[in-house]
C-alpha cells in the first residue's frame, strides 16, 4: 500500500512532464502541479478525520476521485469540479462537526 501511495504522485508528475514536453503549455503544467499538490495536501490532512470513521472513508474515496480528476485534467485538459471539490467538502464537514461537537456554540 505504501508503494502505491508513493507511486501514484510520481506517475502524475511523469504525466505532467510528458504532456508539457508534447504540448509546451506552461499554464496547464502549472495548474496540474497545483492540483496535484492540493490533492496530496488534502490526503495528508485527512488523517485527522480518523475519529469519525465513516467520514474518513468518504474522504479517502473523495481523494481517489480527485486524483482521477487530476489525471483526467492532465491528459484531457478538462476540469471535473465535483471530484476536485469533494475532498475539501469532507474536510470542511469534519471541521464543522468538530466545532459543534466541542460545544463552541452558545447554549440556548
Amino acid at each position: 500500500m505504501k508503494f502505491v501511495i508513493v507511486l501514484l504522485p510520481l506517475i502524475a508528475i511523469a504525466f505532467i512532464y510528458i504532456m508539457f514536453r508534447r504540448d509546451g503549455d506552461i499554464k496547464k503544467a502549472v495548474i496540474s502541479s497545483f492540483l496535484l499538490v492540493g490533492v496530496i495536501s488534502l490526503s495528508i490532512m485527512g488523517n485527522i478525520m480518523r475519529s469519525i470513521i465513516p467520514l474518513f472513508l468518504t474522504h479517502i474515496v473523495a481523494i481517489v476521485f480527485a486524483y482521477g480528476a487530476t489525471i483526467y485534467y492532465i491528459l484531457r485538459g478538462k476540469f471535473v469540479w465535483l471530484a476536485l471539490i469533494a475532498p475539501l467538502a469532507t474536510m470542511l464537514l469534519y471541521l464543522f462537526l468538530v466545532w459543534v461537537g466541542n460545544e463552541h456554540l452558545p447554549s440556548l
